[in-house]
């Protein structure tokens, strides 16, 4: 019995220590440092670059410093239109789009939102379209900017229709024009019981090495599933997408950010206001978008009291539509803000 006993606790150790090894050697292959923010501006950031410092006021009453990155394209004079961008990506992904921009007279404004790109995040690391909404507003105010055009992708669309809806008419801001592309619907996050799988990853000892966890050849994986059949990412793109999400701290506030609770009635009243304000609202899809159904057009469109002119779906695209046909869909865009 003695024997039986040591040849158990043996193979329990040799199974152990295989274990262990494995989990070793999947996080020598898995494993990615961050860019340290310092190095990330040297990196990436380019003669347009603005830093701005702001803060906003949280739902607990305090007030949580940011500094946002954004690029300034164009002669000030001009008409601005402001783009933002969606979740993982950065204020890089609507460049495609700025030269055509500017040669038809718009001064355009890229804006990395918080936890992305060059932009830092809150202390508290809380997120919300409400802060993200009032980030931009705050730096539109900076920059003297009252009267404008926005648009957003996914993420990026609610911020630019939470924004729209709630300072349009505010202070003699004046939003003449609104572009949601592949954008989020009004949602009641909060709601959504979490796993406890999650809730282990988010934690203070699993987050910090978990989250660097992200070779590159699974990012490419991911952002392959982003775009429709019409092309692929190309290196350049996957690339500039992996660097940003490397930057000190990004990756960590995917796990361990919370979001601040904004009932689904608030969004909704936010989005009726766009209506009865009477604000042009055109909206850009990709039908092949696995991310957000292209059915969602069809809240958008009961919700904004939308004409079938106002939706323009792109079979082959997927959910990113200016980065996957810059040309055919900035032509678009042209015609809606010339009209």
């Amino acid at each position: 019995m003695g024997g039986f006993m040591r040849l158990l606790i043996r193979i329990t150790k040799y199974i152990v220590l295989i274990f262990l090894s494995i989990i070793l050697l999947l996080s020598l292959i898995l494993f990615r440092g961050d860019i340290s923010y310092v190095d990330a501006i040297d990196l990436f950031s380019e003669e347009e670059s603005e830093f701005f410092e702001t803060d906003v006021l949280g739902l607990d009453q305090k007030n949580h410093e940011i500094t946002i990155h954004y690029l300034d394209y164009g002669h000030p004079e001009d008409t601005p239109i402001v783009l933002l961008h969606g979740a993982f990506s950065s204020a890089l992904t609507f460049e495609p789009w700025k030269d055509e921009l500017i040669q038809n007279g718009y001064r355009v404004i890229l804006v990395d939102l918080p936890y992305h790109g060059l932009s830092t995040g809150f202390g508290d690391q809380v997120t919300s379209i409400r802060r993200s909404a009032e980030v931009v507003m705050n730096l539109l105010t900076h920059l003297n900017i009252s009267s404008f055009y926005i648009g957003g992708n996914s993420m990026g669309g609610g911020v630019s229709w939470y924004l729209t809806g709630t300072y349009h008419g505010v202070n003699q801001v004046n939003v003449l024009g609104l572009i949601l592309i592949d954008s989020i619907y009004p949602t009641n996050a909060s709601g959504a019981p979490e796993s406890g799988f999650i809730n282990v990853l988010s934690s203070d000892l699993v987050a910090p090495l978990v989250s660097k966890m992200t070779p590159r050849f699974f990012f490419k994986q991911l952002l392959n599933g982003v775009y429709g059949s019409y092309t692929s990412p190309s290196d350049q793109v996957i690339d500039r997408y992996y660097s940003m999400l490397r930057v000190n701290g990004h990756r960590l506030s995917i796990l361990q950010n919370s979001s601040e609770d904004i009932s689904t009635e608030d969004q909704m009243t936010i989005l009726e206001k766009i209506v009865s304000e009477n604000i042009p609202v055109l909206i850009l899809w990709g039908e092949e978008d696995t991310w957000i159904s292209v059915e969602t057009t069809e809240l958008f469109k009961e919700t904004l009291d939308l004409a079938a002119e106002d939706i323009i779906i792109y079979p082959d695209l997927g959910h990113v539509p200016m980065e996957e046909d810059p040309e055919r869909t900035i032509l678009d865009v042209i015609d809606f803000l010339e009209s």
